[in-house]
């Protein structure tokens, strides 16, 4: 296999098969869901030889691809994976055929519905492994037309208003970042759009500060960040239902990915200095989110604003700028991906039933309906970051991050996990438990493909929250040598590298070691130990 482009494949692969589809006729609806299928399959096989050839324990780039694309203008076609975007990829990977059979009797266009998921997946997937920052613009903004497609036309009443909004929203953020790089590219004299050659460039404060805000236009729309959030609720009401699992599963951990692969190590001065501001943009994030998602009538759109709740912790942990915060940052976006995909698919196998998403609608639902009762039920506890599911060990190691940053945004956020419980168990009370009446009499419950579409996510949110353990070791290599290059940047000299045998979500007996703020009473011990050393 070591010969073998599996990162271009993994690219090529769903490329191909949005072509593929392109070409058939458009009355061959089962032909081209069974090639949609077998293509998805395809890419999920190769995803797993990707993980298969990734070598644990290694924190920079591997199975590197390069090939000169416009070598005059210092542009090249580069792929690398690393332990941030192994499980992203991963993610994207899992969630392509399971979206292909929950769309299976999709008759409307399906020929142009079905290349736009094609083509969104190559797209996703090419976003985490470019290392040539033209080639990562190129195709974070080439993600917009297939979703703008899949909401503008496949949605609901509204879909035309959330899809430009949705568009409007992420273009104006992906062009401010395009001008950051062609700063970097000009003006810092870089001479080419390498991510290793940009990344060793020497920037001033000021220079840094500016280049951040224009990459946080991009990421923070993303994420999306409290106030740029409002595109999202609109975006998933209106979006089909397999437009709302990529948005929720993949799309949105791009902001997240965003800050660690380029925010922190490009521009680690104005993240030093920033960091307080997007903590509390985080928290602020993690509370709004979740006190609107409780007010909500519509269960989907109670469902996305959970989601900026949510993934309001993945900039907790992100900018705590310690490796426990920032490992926890990169497992959250797997597990809320996860969580909040399913709850969208589940969501939509009763909207299938029903055409009605208001909470009031409902009631009795477990009665009639046992099996989709008890998987709605295992998914909003794991959304909930119940203890023994998925979402227990990204939030955990993330608020414990946080308390070592800034306890007060720890109990802040902690808040937010509460608040999280009130508003799912308690839609949950009201649609599920009582009296079987409005829309739940005759509910028929779910097929045996609804089954299989959303039990193999449920496995994983139970093999995750019982064994985190495999996650972290591929990610803490790479997250350590990150916090270690950007608090360096703070204490103005090299940090000691620090043990990750102790990592709390693997499961150890040992120790969990953070990184002592500079001037705390840890970091002054430390100073006084080595003078010792000096003067002896």
């Amino acid at each position: 296999m070591a010969d073998v482009p599996l990162l271009t494949l993994l690219l090529a692969v769903p490329a191909a098969v949005a072509l593929l589809i392109a070409v058939m006729p458009r009355e061959a609806v089962r032909p081209i869901r069974s090639v949609a299928m077998a293509g998805s399959l395809v890419t999920l096989g190769v995803a797993v030889a990707v993980l298969a050839a990734f070598e644990v324990g290694q924190p920079g780039f591997q199975l590197e691809e390069e090939v000169a694309w416009i070598p005059q203008w210092g542009i090249s076609y580069r792929l690398g994976v690393d332990g941030i975007s192994l499980l992203l990829v991963a993610l994207t990977a899992f969630f392509m055929p399971l979206v292909v059979l929950a769309a299976w009797h999709q008759h409307e266009r399906a020929k142009g519905f079905f290349v736009a998921l094609m083509a969104m997946g190559a797209a996703m997937l090419g976003v985490f492994l470019a290392l040539d920052l033209i080639l990562f613009y190129v195709l974070f903004e080439a993600m917009l037309v297939p979703m703008y497609a899949l909401i503008g036309i496949w949605g609901g009443k509204q879909r035309r208003y959330a899809a430009i909004k949705f568009f409007l929203y992420t273009l104006v953020g992906g062009l401010l970042m395009l001008v950051a790089i062609l700063y970097l590219y000009w003006s810092a004299g870089a001479q080419s759009f390498d991510y290793d050659v940009l990344r060793g460039l020497e920037l001033t404060g000021t220079e840094q500060l500016w280049l951040f805000l224009a990459f946080f236009a991009a990421f923070g729309i993303k994420v999306p960040i409290f106030p740029f959030h409002t595109w999202l609720p609109d975006a998933h009401t209106e979006a089909p239902t397999v437009g709302s699992v990529i948005l929720a599963a993949v799309l949105l951990k791009i902001g997240g990915y965003g800050f660690l692969r380029f925010s922190l190590p490009y521009f680690p001065e104005a993240t030093i200095s920033l960091a307080p501001w997007m903590l509390g943009l985080g928290v602020i994030g993690v509370l709004y989110g979740a006190l609107v998602a409780m007010m909500q009538r519509d269960i989907k759109r109670l469902i996305a604003y959970s989601s900026v709740s949510h993934l309001g912790f993945v900039v907790l942990g992100a900018f705590a700028l310690n490796q426990t915060g920032a490992a926890g940052s990169v497992v959250q976006m797997v597990n809320h991906g996860l969580s909040t995909g399913a709850l969208f698919l589940l969501v939509g196998f009763l909207y299938d039933r029903t055409h009605e998403r208001a909470i009031a609608e409902y009631s009795g639902i477990m009665r009639v309906t046992p099996v989709f009762g008890g998987l709605f039920l295992i998914t909003a506890m794991s959304s909930l970051a119940l203890p023994g599911l998925n979402g227990f060990t990204g939030e955990f190691p993330i608020l414990l991050g946080t308390f070592a940053a800034v306890p007060l945004a720890g109990i802040a956020a902690t808040l937010g996990v509460i608040l999280a419980a009130i508003y799912l168990l308690w839609a949950y009370q009201r649609m599920f438990h009582g009296p079987v009446e409005g829309r739940a009499v005759g509910l028929t419950d779910l097929t045996p493909r609804e089954i299989g579409v959303v039990a193999p996510i449920v496995v994983l949110m139970v093999a995750i929250g019982l064994y985190p353990g495999p996650l972290y070791d591929r990610v803490n290599p790479t997250v350590e040598v990150l916090v270690e290059e950007v608090v360096a940047v703070a204490e103005g000299a090299d940090v000691a590298t620090v043990d990750q045998t102790g990592d709390p979500a693997a499961g150890s007996d040992a120790p969990i070691e953070l990184d002592a703020p500079a001037g705390s009473d840890l970091d002054s011990a430390d100073d006084d130990d080595e003078d010792e050393e000096v003067s002896r």
